[in-house]
């Protein structure tokens, strides 16, 4: 069996030296590092996997050297000599093993070198977040954060790129310049506030030093007074023994004078004294008799007033004890009929139809008709009431049936809603009041009338009777009657509008009843007029801007030459309100009216902040009325400008809705707040909302990237959208023509070149990314759901930072007013005199024929702002009735 034995060797060796002279064939010189290293650890493997982690790395370390530990032992105790060829095999395995071994110690020391930059990122990026919770910081801390955010990318770079931590390393690159963007904004702006700190510094110290510059003139010039004064008094010293006898004698006959004089005065004096004395007493007895005389008077309207109650309780009275003898009298006769009946009866065994007798019935009050009974509002909306209005009036819908005006007589003062109010006073307008009508035949003139809500409606709605005392609130639980007429007038209001809770609709009944039975009733159906948001292709009545100082005086004065010889007027307030287009949304609502509609204003109010965002009232309508709907949100940093109102849109008329579509950002964690979504939503006017994708822009406002814009064409309109690869395209087109030395984003933070930004991969490949993986889907979106055609989108050259804010002013970013589009200067490249970014625009609106003003919102740009977040409009609300353009029952 020996033989087999050598046999089995033989073959064993063999097939090691065929492995042997594969392995050698591959040469080491030629290979990538990479490539040399996963061919060195993948050769031999028991598994047959490459190595994943450092610890793997260890492993497999240990196990070579075991390996070549075991194949030393083995070629130690080689039996036979002459059997040198399997020596070379051990030494060709061992070279292999031992260039193996190599690799993977070289590699741990990659790995062990990354791990530690990976960890020494890890502390510092720890620090920067920990300099970042601090209490009230200041620019100096938030650059310290910046240079910790910039340190731990730094030290992620140095991780090789083959090794296991690369990918994981460009994960948090990207995380920290996201972080280090947020902190470089933060000390942008705490640089903002210290530098209008010193300068209020500055100008109190020159005040001082102006205060003590006069001070002094004033004493120099008092000294020199004095000195004046000195010599004048010793004149006078001189002079004054001199002028003494004259002034006895002058003093002597000037007494005499003078009380000549006062005696006269005095007699003067008492003879007015007793003048007014007497007119003082002839006008308090004319006063008297005044007094006297309307005393007379309102006692004598009370004791009228009190006759006249007196007679209509003794005619209410009479007629309710006429009516009782009546009901006694009828129930009396009834009553005999039956006992005669009963008699009859009893005396007759065999009854037959002759004698059979037959009770008399009460007489029972007809049911109502439309022509006795008519209870109806506003039906067929064309703001007068009549017959007309009872078709359809059980059945409101947005295109028919009486509305209802929301009218919060709290005005927002209040700190409980007015609709969770028990207690009901008179309408604060009565014009706003929904007027219903209810008429009455002689029928009813002994019948109590009634006025009841269904109970979901009831707790939203107030109506009011109008009677010869105004408007006085009417009990609609059915407990107390109305005050009795043939013709009653009804006002009705809304203590809220729709909402996720309310459809906005109430049914109204009136009943009729007589000893407490019913004998006529009929039903009406009311909503509630929707709020609306009027787009931006509709004229503006006023641009409202915040007064920040100095910083942005020039950006004030160029927005007044822009917008006054548009017709609008421009509202300048003081405060806090550095955003103004997050502090509210002004919409309206419509009424009918005779042969017209009313229109009012009503403005959505911020709930972030509140005590810093008062309502802002438009010069415009003193009586804007302002609401708040659902409750603040405590947003992270990163998402704390999603619920501002720059990121709650509306589109022009499109097909399907008329009235035009709402919009609005969704960053994903933090959409716009759910609340105001369903209050748009329950409307049913501009919604149902589009959600748009901002996740990655900085204030997730869906106003940065969607503009809806007006041209010369009547009831036309563009879509301007952010194209950040018509940003890239723009420096590229710069460079190829010579230009690449150029400045660009000049006097900003972010000022460069063409050719030096270009240069920037990173952030030419960031645009193109969000280009290729938000924009061009968004764009998709919106031609779908708006039904917009490539000719109605603009894209308009922008860049985006890496968090997600405008590398230069954005021009989508604009307020159209009245034909004009007023823009944020993009501070471009000037190519003979001209902004090149500019014209871009400029060419790109010129088929809508749109005028572009642009306006230099420098302080705004460093803010991460423009134009559009730093202004509000007022705008004229739709003239023509919305159930106008609705198809009917919609």
């Amino acid at each position: 069996m020996r033989w087999v034995r050598y046999i089995a060797i033989a073959i064993v060796n063999g097939f090691g030296v065929v492995i042997g002279i594969i392995w050698v064939a591959v040469p080491t010189t030629v290979a990538q590092p990479s490539l040399n290293y996963q061919l060195a650890l993948s050769g031999r493997q028991p598994d047959g996997e490459t190595p994943q982690s450092l610890s793997e790395l260890y492993k497999l370390r240990d196990r070579l050297q075991v390996q070549l530990d075991n194949l030393a032992k083995t070629s130690d105790s080689a039996p036979f000599p002459a059997e040198l060829w399997k020596s070379a095999i051990h030494r060709q395995q061992s070279q292999t093993l031992t260039q193996q071994l190599q690799n993977v110690q070289s590699q741990i020391q990659i790995e062990e070198r990354a791990k530690y930059n990976w960890d020494d990122a890890a502390k510092l990026a720890a620090q920067a977040v920990l300099i970042g919770r601090t209490s009230n910081p200041s620019s100096a801390t938030w650059e310290q954060s910046q240079r910790l955010w910039q340190l731990a990318i730094n030290t992620l770079r140095l991780i090789p790129h083959d090794s296991f931590l690369a990918d994981r390393a460009i994960d948090k690159t990207i995380e920290y310049q996201g972080n280090l963007s947020v902190a470089t904004y933060e000390m942008q702006v705490a640089r903002s506030v210290e530098k209008v700190r010193a300068e209020e510094e500055e100008i109190r110290e020159r005040a001082r030093k102006e205060q003590e510059k006069k001070e002094f003139a004033r004493r120099e010039i008092e000294i020199k007074e004095q000195e004046k004064k000195d010599i004048a008094r010793k004149e006078l010293e001189r002079q004054e023994f001199q002028r003494q006898e004259l002034a006895r004698q002058e003093l002597e006959r000037q007494e005499f004078q003078r009380q000549e004089l006062a005696r006269q005065e005095l007699e003067k004096q008492e003879l007015a004294r007793k003048e007014l004395e007497r007119q003082e007493l002839e006008k308090q007895e004319l006063a008297r008799k005044e007094l006297e005389r309307q005393e007379l008077q309102r006692q004598e309207l009370a004791r009228q007033e009190l006759e006249k109650q007196e007679l209509q309780r003794q005619e209410l009275a009479r007629q309710e004890l006429e009516k009782q003898e009546l009901q006694r009298q009828e129930l009396a006769r009834q009553e005999l009929e039956k006992q005669e009946l009963e008699r009859n009866q009893q005396a007759t065994s065999q009854p037959t139809p002759e004698s059979t007798a037959t009770p008399t019935i009460a007489p029972v009050t007809p049911a109502a008709s439309p022509s006795n009974f008519f209870f109806a509002g506003d039906t067929n909306r064309d703001g007068q009431i009549n017959e007309q209005d009872e078709a359809g009036k059980e059945q409101w819908s947005l295109s028919n049936g009486a509305l209802i005006l929301f009218n919060d007589r709290n005005n927002d003062r209040g700190k409980i809603p007015t609709w969770q109010q028990t207690k009901v006073s008179a309408p604060r307008r009565a014009a706003m009041l929904s007027q219903v009508n209810l008429t009455l035949s002689e029928n009813f003139k002994t019948s109590q009338l009634f006025i009841t809500a269904d109970s979901i409606a009831s707790p939203h709605i107030s109506v009011f009777q109008k009677t010869g005392d105004g408007w006085q609130p009417v009990d609609i639980s059915g407990a107390k009657p109305l005050v009795f007429s043939t013709n009653i007038v009804l006002g009705v209001e809304a203590k809220q509008f729709a909402d996720r809770n309310w459809n906005g609709t109430v049914n109204l009944k009136a009943t009729a009843q007589n000893n407490g039975q019913e004998i006529a009733s009929t039903t009406i159906q009311m909503g509630v007029s929707p709020w609306m948001i009027a787009p931006n292709t509709a004229p503006v009545t006023e641009v409202q801007v915040s007064d920040r100082g100095s910083v942005n005086s020039e950006f004030i004065s160029q927005l007044k030459q822009a917008v006054e010889p548009t017709g609008a007027q421009v509202k300048i307030l003081q405060g806090d309100r550095t955003w103004m287009q997050d502090t509210q949304k002004n919409g309206y609502v419509q009424l009918p009216e005779k042969s017209d509609i009313r229109l009012f204003n009503v403005a959505l109010k911020s709930n972030s902040e509140p005590e810093k965002n008062p309502p802002v009232k438009s010069t415009q309508d003193r009586d804007l009325k302002v609401v708040k709907i659902g409750n603040p949100r405590s947003l992270d940093p990163v998402s704390q400008w999603s619920d501002g109102y720059g990121n709650l849109q509306v589109t022009p008329p499109i097909p399907g809705h008329p009235m035009g579509r709402v919009y609005y950002g969704n960053s994903g964690n933090a959409s716009f707040n759910p609340e105001v979504l369903d209050f748009i939503q329950a409307q049913r006017i501009q919604g149902p909302p589009v959600d748009i994708d901002t996740s990655w822009l900085l204030t997730r406002q869906v106003d940065e990237i969607i503009n809806f814009i007006p041209t010369q064409t009547p009831g036309q309109y563009v879509m301007a959208i952010a194209s950040p690869e018509a940003g890239v395209k723009l420096l590229e087109e710069l460079e190829g023509r010579g230009y690449g030395d150029v400045t660009i984003n000049r006097g900003l933070s972010t000022q460069t070149t063409v050719s030096a930004a270009l240069k920037n991969r990173a952030l030419i490949q960031h645009n193109l990314y969000l280009q290729n993986q938000k924009l061009n889907p968004i764009i998709e979106k919106l031609k779908r759901e708006f039904l917009l055609g490539d000719d109605q989108i603009i894209q308009v050259p922008v860049m985006f930072g890496y968090s997600g804010y405008a590398w230069w002013p954005n021009m989508v970013n604009s307020v159209p007013v009245n034909g004009k589009l007023l823009v944020s200067n993009p501070r471009g490249p000037m190519i003979e005199s001209v902004d090149y970014t500019q014209e871009r625009l400029r060419q790109l609106l010129l088929p809508a024929g749109v005028s572009v003003s642009f306006l230099d919102d420098r302080y705004y740009q460093e803010l991460k702002g423009n134009v559009q977040s730093a202004t509000n409009t007022v705008r004229k609300p739709e003239e023509r009735p919305f159930w106008q353009s609705l198809p009917n029952n919609y």
